[in-house]
């Protein structure tokens, strides 16, 4: 069956048609929903397609994405962000999928590629609600980090979309206002909109009022996946704040919780690691790297929790118990993980300069996302 693609766009010209470039060829109508640009968005969504509409900014994502799949007339409707692009080869295995779109599919799932390596290995990964049957009648709902809850016949296909932008400190400020505009008129908020103010407040640097919030959504009902996440990021807020007892704990909690993944369990390590817990460090990267990645659970993957995070903490511990070319096997393994990473390259020459007897007054780099 026909596809409808539905893009939400405000001052999107620089990215626009780079995305409209990689999709077209798989859609048979685009909607574009213009929220008040003020560069030269509209005319290049004109040279795609006759369907663009204007909608004044509600401080509402959902409401925008709403507007935009009620002027598709297609049986599905498909939404991207002007930042995000289809490769070639996800473009064709879409294509191929379009006759199983018969009607009895009620929704996609589909990777959201959110991060990439050096290498344009995926970093961070999560499935997102890609494509769903306009008469199945699913809606947004979130203001910010909008989402469908989906149901009845859901598939997942491998096709992934590249996001290429940022999460820049623009977009959150713009978004914790938003948040906190729906607190401050005491608008419902479900347990995952109080989890990604939380996210974004951890973001900003406000750790004591994340790791609060985190706390909320740990007991509110909700997802596992979102509690999860919660319990983690709380202990990181609280190892910001220097609360490591409580960090543990929370972390401990996590474990108890459901199967352990990579991102978990490097938590742990690093909670250790501040303790000055050594061994007990080590133990749980070495656990991370052991770790599976997890498939169809909808969570977010940081691929590097799974290699090059466990391998340059490892190389640090291990250096200073004394076991050096433990150490320094690590760090080549972190080099397989991200080639020609800066950090792990300076490690290497750090390495090379003990071997020859020579010290250089430098020290190990532990990996830069967690020191």
């Amino acid at each position: 069956m026909e596809i409808s693609l539905c893009m939400i766009v405000r001052n999107e010209a620089q990215h626009l048609a780079r995305c409209l470039d990689s999709v077209r060829d798989a859609v048979d109508e685009i909607i574009i929903l213009d929220t008040g640009s003020t560069d030269e968005t509209m005319e290049i969504a004109r040279r795609y397609t006759e369907q663009v509409f204007t909608y004044p900014w509600q401080d509402d994502f959902a409401a925008a994405r709403n507007m935009a799949f009620s002027y598709a007339s297609k049986p599905y409707l498909m939404w991207m962000d002007a930042d995000d692009v289809m490769e070639k080869s996800e473009r064709e295995k879409l294509i191929e999928l379009r006759p199983a779109l018969n009607g009895s599919i009620d929704a996609v799932m589909m990777p959201y590629v959110c991060d990439v390596r050096a290498d344009g290995t995926p970093a961070m990964v999560f499935d997102r609600e890609r494509i769903v049957r306009r008469a199945a009648g699913f809606r947004f709902e979130g203001a910010v980090h909008e989402a469908m809850s989906v149901s009845g016949r859901i598939i997942r296909e491998d096709i992934a979309i590249r996001h290429m932008g940022r999460h820049s400190e623009r977009s959150n400020r713009r978004n914790l206002a938003i948040y906190e505009r729906l607190i401050a008129r005491g608008a419902a908020m479900a347990a995952r909109d109080w989890h990604y103010y939380a996210r974004e407040l951890m973001t900003a640097g406000r750790e004591q009022e994340a790791e609060a919030v985190f706390e909320r959504v740990i007991h509110e009902d909700c997802w596992t996946v979102i509690r999860m996440d919660a319990m983690i990021k709380r202990a990181q807020c609280l190892l910001k704040l220097d609360r490591i007892g409580e960090a543990r704990a929370q972390l401990l909690c996590a474990l108890a919780s459901d199967a352990p993944s990579a991102e978990l369990l490097c938590a742990m390590g690093a909670c250790e690691m501040q303790a000055g817990r050594d061994a007990a460090a080590a133990f749980w990267y070495r656990a991370a790297r052991l770790a599976e990645k997890p498939k169809d659970s909808g969570a977010f993957v940081y691929a590097d929790c799974y290699d090059y995070i466990p391998s340059m903490q490892l190389c640090v511990l291990l250096d200073r118990m004394g076991r050096t070319q433990e150490a320094a096997m690590e760090n080549e393994r972190a080099l397989i993980a991200h080639p020609n990473d800066a950090a792990a390259m300076r490690n290497r020459a750090y390495f090379a300069g003990k071997k020859g007897g020579e010290s250089s007054g430098e020290s190990l780099e532990p990996d830069p996302t967690e020191a």
